[in-house]
This record gives C-alpha cells, structure tokens and sequence, in this order.
C-alpha cells in the first residue's frame, strides 16, 4: 500500500477528497498547493488516502492476437472482429453497414 495525500472538505454528512484538484506524494506539497492556490478558501485541508502500488513487474502479455478489419483498416481485437460470417473480416462497428449492402440472393 501507498500513502497519498489529497485536499479535504466536509460536505455534511462525511469528508470527501477533491480528486480534481489531483494528488501529491507528500503531505507538505498538498499544503503547499492549499496555501499558493486555495489561500482564500476555508474548510479545505491535507488528508491521506491509501491506495494500490502499481504492478512491479511488466504485466503479462496474452498474445492476443489483433485483427484488421478488411473495410476501415483498423485493427481490432479478435472477439470484435467477423472472420466466419463473411469474405471479408469486418469489425462490429462496420458490420451494421456491410450487412446492408450485402447481395442477399
């Protein structure tokens, strides 16, 4: 776990974080921003927050294979993209559109 510090305000029932005003590694640097930039603001102070670290190792790569859509030429991941249905491999988001045009004899 990893401590985080962000501005506080009481807004009745319970203290809530300003997260739109972002997060520092340090308590003296979240003060610091209340002082330079929120001095004309009461009820805001520095509170910490623990959250997750972030994965140490690389994440794993499942090899999942991309696919390009034969229509608009982007590449897709494999369960969005049409391989079977038609000649072509068509994307969900060209699918709609193709189907209409097809030659249904």
């Amino acid at each position: 776990m990893k401590t985080v510090y962000g501005l506080m305000i009481n807004s009745g029932d319970a203290n809530e974080m300003l997260w739109d005003h972002g997060v520092w590694e340090t308590e003296e640097a979240a003060a610091l921003y209340i002082k330079n930039e929120l001095s004309n603001i009461s009820g805001i102070w520095v509170g910490d927050l623990k959250v997750n670290d972030s994965i140490p190792e690389a994440a794993e790569d499942y090899g999942e294979e991309m696919v390009e859509c034969s229509l608009c030429g982007i590449e897709y991941n494999g369960e969005d993209v049409n391989t079977t249905d038609y000649e072509e491999n068509v994307c969900i988001n060209c699918e709609p559109g193709y189907k209409e045009t097809m030659d249904i004899a």
